[in-house]
């Protein structure tokens, strides 16, 4: 049973990207996520490919860029999916550990197909000395620069510091310098031109390294001493400033190109160079060719992938597509040659650094931007974040090596694990035998109804039991994203997960003088969610009972009183958190614009524990009040207004009557309310992740978006599901108890009757 629940998940999962009908067996599939200008000329190639090769046509299928690797995740494990596919190179490590994504290319490759590319490229695409793709295409980041304000580039990267002081005035808003530098793959460019990134010359991560840790160091001055950076950058600010004439400076990539508003006249040039030292060297990621090994006609797929990366087609692609082609030889064209944007781009990769493939950079990206994060808000020392990073990925890596070792010595369950599997089965068979006859008659009897139920059913079956079930099993195991596809039973680990999630009584780290809270606890972020939960309960069923009796009364405009009230409600709850999170901006929200208005200092709202977990909480009040003040005012409307009346004249005070009328009857409103009010806060994903995102470095996350972030940004699948059981555990708790309160409450009423 267990070995039948990854294929039918699998089959789940992929069929969103399955074609509809039977493939032609001649047919090459190919998966792409292209839109706009970049599909149609891929469509155009295509076609053309077609009319010369009609005896193995290829059909073109785009797939949605956020789900593109879920569904590769999902189908070629399987042996489905397609025969070759469009992807970035970073993912070669961990794909080729597995076995069964990609295939190597050396032996199918015509002769000299790769003289095409520069020696960098090929190594992107390369994983242990094995060639697993082309390189069809790269993007990195240079620097971009309003020539109204910068007449030059700066050749040296004192010379843009200088510069961008000179042009920074953070009272008016303006800055010399803007660039999304909290994300690694910008910052990337400091960790390359003082050492090697992540990894030394072995391989090894070294995160760790005097270098990285000079590269935090001059981060941390650019942002917090020079102040030549605005806080809390995004790609959306950068963009806005740059079009607003209030950054002078960017480092982008040509992704941004398409947004710079016309009338700014840019210029592009490669990253300047440090004094003494190299220059700054960004990130560069390479968009391949990749074959499936399932593939029918692999030497038809080669033929196609050395077509794409010709240099006619990489021309096409470049001039029609926007491309930036690793056949370097498109580059000579004289449309591209006469380019200054283009070309800048070009000299850019002399110098830029191939993203790592190695399956630890996928587990590194949000570990390293929370590190980011903290030392340029000063909340923690470079040294001290990255060992303690290096610590935690280290442990990481050794663990996923034991997983493939198991995997590689052994594909069968535990005996113990099989045998309770077996008994099982054959308890519930022996159960259904024992009420066979009550449950023939009930069919019998009821065959009808049962009709009627079964869709309901078999969709609860599907979308609830199932994932659940899967869920609750996969949390017995290791999977990550490195090993999913490995048989389940080589991964079976037991209650470890569990273990280590209840087990973690380390609430600090570092030394005994310098202790810090560890974010990451359990316990921590149990204590969150209950403080979440609680006040936000408290406070938006008190401002809506209060709304809810002020409206009761028959006021002058009551009715557009409520139409008002109600409209957060009315609003998709995702848009009003990220329209807060601007609000809440530090420097350029409307809130602290406000405070400076009335003479109050601007407030660094997600730099601290306290005010970033007030932006969470006033924002979901607000979205909170409409529905608990729409449910209580339903509730005194339908209290009788004679009793109001007898109280009056027995001379109650206004506090009396509402201890004992209001209350007591607007109680059976308001006992439910409340429930499903803790229940959804308890699980308010949506409000933490776009508005605080648990800022600072975690602090504020609940249980649910840590959950999320441990098997979605971490991809530990296996660890996410045993937290995610645990919170379902704790929901259960919850409801069981309220359950009683409410029983016995009702007993009470009953009894005082």
């Amino acid at each position: 049973m267990v070995r039948l629940l990854a294929p039918l998940l699998g089959l789940l999962l992929g069929l969103g990207a399955l074609q509809v009908g039977a493939q032609d067996s001649r047919e090459l599939l190919l998966w792409h996520g292209y839109r706009g200008a970049e599909r149609q000329a891929l469509d155009a190639l295509l076609e053309e490919f077609n009319r010369a090769h009609p005896e193995t046509p290829v059909r073109a299928l785009a797939v949605p860029f956020g789900s593109f690797p879920d569904k590769l995740s999902a189908a070629l494990p399987r042996g489905q999916g397609p025969d070759l596919f469009i992807y970035a190179h970073d993912r070669i490590g961990g794909w080729s550990e597995t076995g069964h994504m990609i295939a190597p290319m050396e032996a199918l490759l015509p002769e000299g197909v790769l003289e095409r590319f520069p020696p960098s490229l090929l190594d992107a695409m390369s994983y242990k000395g094995r060639l697993y793709g082309l390189p069809l295409n790269f993007k990195s980041t240079a620097l971009i620069y309003n020539r109204a304000l910068v007449s030059a580039p700066p050749a040296t990267v004192a010379e843009m510091i200088d510069r961008a002081q000179q042009l920074t005035s953070r009272e008016r808003g303006r800055f010399g310098l803007a660039y999304s530098y909290t994300e690694p793959f910008f910052h990337g460019a400091l960790m390359n031109a003082l050492g090697r990134g992540p990894f030394d010359n072995s391989g090894e991560l070294a995160l760790d390294s005097e270098a990285n840790i000079r590269s935090l160091e001059l981060l941390e001055s650019w942002a917090r001493h020079d102040r030549v950076l605005p806080e809390e950058p995004n790609s959306t600010l950068v963009t806005n400033l740059f079009n607003q004439g209030r950054a002078a400076m960017v480092i982008s990539g040509p992704w941004l190109l398409g947004e710079i508003d016309p009338s700014i006249d840019f210029g592009v040039a490669p990253l300047p160079r440090l004094v003494g030292e190299r220059p700054l060297s960004p990130w560069i990621a390479v968009e391949g060719l990749f074959l499936s090994p399932w593939s029918k006609q692999q030497q038809a797929a080669v033929s196609l992938m050395a077509f794409l990366t010709s240099t006619a087609s990489a021309e096409r692609l470049a001039l029609e597509g926007g491309h930036l082609p690793a056949n370097l030889a498109a580059f000579d064209n004289p449309q591209l040659a006469s380019d200054p944007v283009t070309m800048a781009f070009r000299r850019q990769l002399d110098t830029a650094v191939p993203i790592p493939n190695h399956p630890a950079m996928t587990l590194l990206w949000k570990p390293l931007e929370t590190v980011l994060k903290k030392v340029v808000k000063g909340a923690a020392q470079p040294a001290d974040e990255l060992q303690r990073l290096q610590e935690q990925l280290s442990k990481d890596l050794a663990a996923l090596e034991n997983t493939q070792r198991r995997v590689a010595q052994s594909e069968e369950l535990p005996l113990w694990l099989s045998l309770a599997l077996l008994l099982a089965v054959l308890v519930a068979v022996m159960a259904l035998w024992r009420q066979r006859e009550t449950i023939a008659g009930s069919w019998r009897q009821h065959r009808t109804a049962y009709l009627y139920i079964l869709p309901a059913a078999l969709g609860m079956l599907l979308l609830v039991f199932f994932p659940l079930l899967y869920g609750f099993l996969l949390s017995f195991t290791d999977t990550t994203l490195l090993n999913e596809s490995a048989p389940l039973a080589s991964r079976w680990l037991g209650i470890d997960n569990y273990l280590s999630i209840l087990g973690d009584w380390n609430l600090f780290y570092g030394e005994s003088g310098q202790r810090s809270i560890n974010y990451d606890n359990f316990y921590w972020t149990l204590f969150m969610t209950v403080c979440w939960t609680a006040s936000n309960v408290v406070i938006s069923v008190g401002l809506a009972l209060l709304l809810a009796l002020a409206l009761n009364k028959p006021i002058f405009g009551r009715t557009w009183f409520r139409l008002i009230l109600i409209l957060p409600w009315a609003i998709p709850n995702y848009i009003t958190a990220l329209v807060w999170k601007g609000m809440f901006h530090p420097q350029f929200g409307v809130i602290n614009q406000g405070l400076q208005v009335f003479g109050f200092a601007p407030v660094a709202w997600f730099d601290s524990v306290g005010t970033s977990f007030f932006t969470g909480l006033v924002t979901n009040v607000w979205l909170s009040i409409p529905f608990m003040m729409v449910v209580i005012l339903g509730g005194l409307q339908a209290i009788p207004r004679e009793l109001y009346e007898a109280a009056r004249v027995e001379g109650a005070s206004r506090w009396y009557q509402f201890r004992a009328i209001t209350l007591p009857l607007l109680r059976p409103v308001l006992v439910p309310a409340v429930i499903l009010s803790v229940v959804w806060t308890f699980n308010m994903f949506n409000v933490i992740y776009l508005v605080s995102d648990g800022a600072p470095a975690g602090a504020n996350d609940i249980l649910i978006t840590k959950a999320f972030r441990i098997g979605f940004e971490k991809y530990q699948y296996a660890y996410a599901a045993a937290y995610s059981i645990v919170v379902l555990a704790l929901l259960f708790m919850y409801a069981v108890w309220q359950t009683r309160v409410s029983g016995a409450f009702e007993t009470g009423r009953g009894a005082a009757r």
